[in-house]
């Protein structure tokens, strides 16, 4: 709230009259007001005064479930805090509450929560100055999108969920892939599905959210294709291999590939540039098997340049950025 008294005088008449307005159900007029009397207070560079307005207003839509109307006040709000200029830390302590709040009060099956999420993630991108946002912001996100019931948004959480900090969204992560796996009919073809948790934990340097990640659905697999699959636990790991007698190919290289992945996590979880030559050594093992999987041998590549700082397989743009950026619908925001 802005420290001039005269200032919050106004502000307070602004939003009583805003909310009077609502409640005579004179919609679109009120939120036109809000947007007139925040231009005022842009074009004053008054940025307090501006979010505080929409902030405060797009709460009070919320509660008389006029979510459109709330939602484009948002967005206007995510504007006004581009130009106020505050960046990271600064804005996290004064200012992100303001979109937790926001985005808290919205159900999860609103349909603005889709485009909001994008909008406010490109947002978050460049206040921080990174490619990932505000951890705390995507988990929040990525929880909406995820029990949003929709297919769609369901999907998109992934999006969101593998920039958290917290390490209860890797089951939320895990249950997805899973389900996705199963419904696609063909229980051979696991590999992926398993990679798809692990690189991108990997290449944001949350090797134990990959080991997790891997660990829960190796649990589930050990159920499901225990007749086709032969789990042997070493350490904390399990090693995968088909029966004797299935002589499946596709079988025997998603085996491998999990095999590898675990290998992996556990190289990059030692790892430093100094012992380069354990990734080296895993990579050139299992390469064979790498190129029966499309695009993953770039990606385990780029995880050695940001782990190992070594290149072991050429012809590649900036592989590790490009899958971040795809991750979250495009390249990220510089």
């Amino acid at each position: 709230m802005p420290k001039n008294s005269s200032v919050q005088l106004r502000l307070k008449k602004s939003l009583a009259r805003f909310k009077s307005r609502i409640e005579d159900g004179s919609y679109y007029e009120a939120q036109q007001t809000i947007r007139a009397i925040t231009n005022r207070y842009v074009y004053a560079k008054n940025y307090d005064a501006a979010t505080e307005l929409l902030y405060q207003s797009s709460m009070i839509l919320t509660e008389y479930k006029k979510y459109d109307e709330a939602s484009d006040l948002f967005l206007y709000l995510l504007e006004v805090f581009t130009m106020e200029g505050k960046q990271g830390q600064e804005f996290e302590r004064d200012d992100l509450i303001k979109i937790e709040d926001f985005l808290n009060a919205l159900p999860d099956s609103d349909s603005n929560i889709s485009n909001l999420a994008n909008e406010t993630f490109k947002f978050a991108c460049k206040q921080c100055q990174n490619e990932v946002g505000f951890p705390r912001l995507n988990k929040l996100v990525g929880e909406k999108l995820y029990y949003s019931g929709d297919a769609k948004t369901i999907e998109q959480s992934q999006k969101f969920l593998v920039f958290s900090d917290d390490l209860s969204d890797v089951k939320l992560l895990a249950a997805l892939y899973y389900d996705t796996y199963k419904n696609a009919g063909n229980l051979n073809n696991f590999g992926t599905y398993l990679a798809q948790i692990a690189t991108p934990y990997l290449a944001v340097r949350h090797a134990s959210f990959a080991k997790e990640g891997l660990t829960i659905l190796i649990k589930k697999l050990a159920v499901d294709i225990a007749k086709n699959v032969e789990f042997t636990p070493v350490n904390e790991w399990s090693i995968l291999e088909p029966h004797t007698g299935n002589n499946s190919e596709e079988l025997d290289n998603n085996c491998k590939l999990v095999n590898f992945l675990q290998l992996l996590v556990e190289t990059c979880e030692h790892g430093s540039s100094g012992n380069s030559e354990n990734f080296k050594g895993l990579f050139t093992r299992y390469r064979p098997i790498l190129l029966q999987f499309e695009g993953i041998i770039y990606t385990i590549n780029a995880i050695g340049q940001l782990y190992f700082n070594v290149t072991v397989e050429q012809k590649q743009n900036d592989f590790l950025r490009s899958m971040m950026g795809n991750l979250l619908g495009g390249t990220p925001a510089n």
